[in-house]
């Protein structure tokens, strides 16, 4: 049986630790197929180098294939983000996903998954939208044998995401490596650019989306309600941070609060701004768009399109027409929030200016 290995990853930006990843994974492998994130990530931001730019340095960095994860399941929380990155995983035959852990305990990882997954976690949990805290506290309530804090770290929470939905598949969880995270190179990038004026790799910089949520809460005349990520008071205390604050960057200092954490308000916002509701993150997306590949990863898609699989696998713009109504009404949302990235990039671009790029082969 062909070894088929995936990674789910946002590489904003790759860093030591992708690298360490993907060559874990391509051990044995016939194929490694990355499913990354579009131009936005989790975190409520774009992502600090385009979906294109980035999916090259994930082929150079060992990746065969890589496939999109679209809009607005990039931008998800834990559960949307790792149900939408499995869906794709397992719709294009991976057997093996790979994934970075704080711990690196499979059984511990399974384990919180399964008490998650059961009915008297479910009844206990409302669920999204609930502070993590909460989530925890009642995990280990429900399973003592966990160590207190086993879900603290954000690549544990994904992995336990994973291994809920995982049914084939088989979880590899690899033991994060020690080295300069993607936070800290961002904000390293960041630094650099504010100083210098100079920006010649093309970043874009969080504050530059935050200044236009900023301007668009700030000009709304009634709080735009009824979109994920904004109830439990979220847009209420957005909209009253827009009127206080200078700035974008200023609108979540002082939206920040201890029951959420900070990417729940910029997802909010950028949920509300782009009009995204719980029920499109509830459905799983119908494509995935190629962003890069080599020749092995050329075959491996051409042996996929002679498959009848679950998500359509698409080239470029014009392939939409082979979308179902449901994936090409998924396609024009993503469409736009690939609009919004293009207002925040250095140097200008029309809005359908992704729709024009090709996947790159390598």
């Amino acid at each position: 049986m062909k070894k088929i290995s995936a990674v789910i990853c946002e590489l904003n930006p790759l860093h030591a630790g992708h690298a360490f990843l993907f060559q874990r994974a391509k051990e044995d492998a016939q194929c490694l197929i990355a499913v990354m994130s579009g131009n936005f990530v989790q975190r409520g931001e774009c992502a600090i180098f385009h979906k294109y730019a980035r999916a090259v340095s994930a082929v150079e960095s060992g990746a065969d294939l890589v496939l999109e994860l679209p809009y607005p399941w990039c931008s998800g929380s834990a559960e949307f983000f790792a149900a939408a990155g499995v869906h794709i995983v397992q719709a294009i035959g991976a057997t093996h996903l790979y994934f970075g852990s704080e711990t690196g305990d499979l059984h511990a990882l399974q384990l919180a998954a399964s008490v998650i997954n059961s009915e008297a976690f479910q009844k206990q949990f409302p669920g999204v939208g609930q502070a993590g805290v909460r989530r925890e506290e009642l995990l280990t309530q429900l399973c003592p044998n966990l160590v207190p804090g086993f879900l603290s770290g954000a690549n544990d929470i994904l992995g336990v995401e994973y291994c809920r939905r995982l049914e084939k598949t088989i979880p590899m969880p690899v033991k994060r490596l020690d080295c300069t995270g993607a936070s800290a190179l961002r904000e390293s990038i960041t630094q650099e650019i504010l100083k210098s004026g100079e920006n010649p790799a093309g970043a874009v910089l969080s504050r530059q989306l935050a200044n236009i949520l900023f301007y668009m809460l700030r000009c709304a005349d009634v709080p735009p309600e009824g979109f994920a990520e904004g109830d439990g008071g979220v847009i209420q205390r957005l909209m009253w941070a827009a009127r206080e604050a200078v700035n974008g960057m200023d609108l979540f200092a002082r939206a920040a609060t201890k029951q959420y954490t900070n990417a729940r308000f910029r997802r909010g916002a950028l949920f509300a701004i782009t009009k995204t509701t719980l029920d499109m993150l509830r459905v799983m997306p119908c494509f995935s768009r190629v962003l890069a590949a080599n020749a092995t990863g050329r075959s491996f898609l051409s042996e996929l399109r002679r498959k009848n699989v679950p998500v359509q696998i698409i080239t470029n713009h014009r392939e939409r027409s082979v979308l179902s109504k449901a994936g090409a009404s998924q396609y024009i949302h993503a469409g736009k929030a690939d609009a919004l990235y293009t207002l925040c990039m250095d140097s200008p671009r029309p809005a359908g200016w992704f729709s024009t790029i090709h996947p790159a082969m390598l």
